[in-house]
């Protein structure tokens, strides 16, 4: 995305100093980021964000000599992060909630109230066991439960053979159902 924000600025000027300044300072807002996220997947998306922020920002970057550049940097790419941070808390707690908010609806389909509760604790159950599980256990779960991705698109979407999609989420739903037995409490 900075790329072709770069591409669409019409001051050549800007567009060389924006360059120069992402060649030098890539690594630090890169290692800035990571700090703070302690997680390598976001770290991309983030990084552009940081420069499309700056882009912004030429004029006051360009009077700012060399220390001062790379605090300003640095700040920005931490206001980023944690901005995004606060984002995507907001955004799990909306989807939690969010899915629980017809349950009425939900309880009057139910044989019986006792069937209801049975079910949703067991809901729950899965649901907690599923988020401890490592990332691509989780995401070979969710491709195939609920996207309803056939064994043949997910080995694409992973670049796995579709064997291996069949023996991985085997493993997967092995070590969801370990985790409710032992109730969720052991790490994978």
């Amino acid at each position: 995305m900075f790329l072709l924000m770069l591409a669409a600025m019409d001051d050549s000027d800007d567009k060389l100093f924006m360059m120069e300044l992402y060649k030098e300072y890539y690594p630090l807002v890169r290692k800035t980021i990571y700090r703070i996220l302690l997680d390598g997947r976001d770290i991309d998306d983030l990084v552009n964000d940081v420069f499309i922020k700056l882009i912004e920002k030429i004029p006051l970057i360009r009077s700012l000599d060399c220390c001062k550049t790379a605090a300003y940097v640095v700040y920005t790419s931490k206001s980023v992060t944690i901005n995004y941070i606060k984002h995507r808390d907001v955004q799990r707690k909306h989807g939690f909630y969010g899915g629980e908010s017809d349950m009425q609806d939900e309880i009057a389909g139910a044989d019986s109230v006792e069937d209801f509760i049975i079910r949703h604790e067991t809901m729950n159950s899965l649901s907690n066991a599923v988020l401890k599980l490592p990332e691509r256990q989780r995401d070979l779960l969710y491709f195939k439960y609920v996207l309803g991705k056939t064994d043949m698109e997910i080995a694409q979407d992973l670049s796995i053979s579709p064997d291996s999609v069949r023996e991985y989420l085997t493993r997967a739903r092995r070590a969801a159902k370990k985790l409710i037995e032992s109730g969720g409490s052991s790490e994978c």
